[in-house]
């Protein structure tokens, strides 16, 4: 367990009584909600110093979202714990320059809010939406206000991610969850394929989180994993990796504790300097926390 507080790069909270949440009705673990304290406690013996909010697939439609009323369930979270520091809402970036005065009202209103993320994966052609003019000059647009964006996507949509990211040339971005390989698959070549070629965009950082949920949920070891961690560090090195628990879509396959643990040990090599980038500093100036 590191010995300094570190800070969680990807938290979710939700209630279903506030938004609506089509994706999780029906699932046993994530059809009930989640609020900060629920993490606090699940926690243990891990010491977080600051979180930062990803946004939690709320509903959205063609012509609006959830977005704005997102982001002040969260404000409300944090006013009960301000460890809370950071937001990073969805936005409809697809709308392109369209998405202006949303982004506007979000860094005029709201100031804890640093990045945007709009998932592309469950999209019905992620292709199609990812590499669309549209979507490109919404992700464009960010850099007016200072904010990044967070790519979510599946191993198998690591082609399109290789395309987006030559388009995207000063919006800082950073692939969540390494993308969610194929650890399950044991598909390590296309991994480090994958990696080894992304990093070559130097505004794009990577997300070490949720490994075990891309693993078998029940069986997984740390041989599973490891190729992938010291794959990620091989290609985007200590200063370009971030560390997040992915609470609670974690819970599918790992306790928080566990998780850290397991890093623990992938990293037990590393300089006391290293694992501070990796657990707190690197979040602090990605996330501009302020710590």
């Amino acid at each position: 367990m590191p010995d300094f507080p570190i800070i969680d790069t990807h938290l979710h909270v939700w209630d279903h009584s506030k938004l609506k949440y089509s994706a999780f009705e029906g699932s046993p673990l994530f059809s009930r909600d989640y609020h900060v304290e629920d993490y606090r406690r699940d926690l243990g013996a891990v010491e977080v110093e600051a979180m930062v909010f990803l946004e939690c697939y709320a509903d959205f439609w063609d012509d609006g979202g959830q977005y704005l009323d997102e982001i002040r369930f969260v404000e409300e979270e944090a006013r009960r714990d301000p460890g809370i520091k950071a937001i990073v809402p969805m936005a409809p970036l697809e709308w392109g320059s369209r998405a202006e005065p949303i982004l506007a009202k979000m860094k005029e209103k709201h100031p804890t809010v640093r990045g945007i993320r709009r998932i592309v994966e469950f999209d019905i052609d992620p292709r199609a939406l990812t590499l669309s003019d549209s979507f490109v000059e919404g992700v464009n647009l960010l850099e007016k206000f200072g904010y990044h964006f967070e790519i979510n996507v599946h191993h198998h949509q690591m082609d399109i991610v290789r395309d987006f990211v030559s388009r995207i040339p000063h919006v800082p971005m950073i692939l969540d969850h390494c993308g969610k390989p194929g650890i399950k698959e044991g598909a390590i070549a296309q991994y480090r394929d994958d990696v080894e070629e992304l990093a070559r965009c130097p505004n794009l950082f990577i997300k070490l989180s949720d490994l075990p949920v891309e693993a078998d949920h029940a069986a997984w070891t740390d041989a599973d994993l490891r190729p992938f961690i010291d794959a990620t560090f091989e290609s985007f090195g200590v200063d370009r990796t971030i560390f997040a628990m992915d609470w609670p879509i974690c819970l599918q396959a790992t306790s928080m504790t566990r998780w850290v643990e397991t890093l623990d040990r992938a990293l037990a090599g590393f300089s006391e300097s290293d694992l501070r980038k990796f657990y707190r500093d690197n979040a602090n100036s990605f996330y501009r926390l302020h710590l």
